[in-house]
């Protein structure tokens, strides 16, 4: 993950594809997926430029899920199986 933040501040993309993996042995966090998200919401803060995020998840970890969004409204996220044409119109 560490890795990813930093592709992510150096290139800025448009878009980031992600997927949220609940893990349970984390004591504060529900996934490390929310330290990217925490990057790219303080890059939104300061940057004009508007990063996009995708993230799919299963959905038997849905409630889990809901925490994330519930700090983090900077994504969309879409269940599995992925349908080609929710991903496109996130995409367009």
């Amino acid at each position: 993950m560490r890795k990813a933040m930093g592709v992510v501040r150096k290139e800025k993309p448009d878009v980031i594809v992600a997927e949220f993996n609940y893990q349970s042995n984390f004591r504060d966090r529900t996934s490390s997926l929310e330290s990217l998200l925490a990057t790219v919401e303080r890059m939104q803060q300061t940057d004009a430029k508007n990063i996009r995020v995708i993230v799919f998840y299963e959905k038997e970890y849905q409630h889990q899920l809901q925490k994330l969004q519930a700090m983090f409204k900077n994504f969309v996220a879409i269940a599995y199986p992925i349908k080609q044409d929710e991903l496109k119109q996130h995409l367009a």
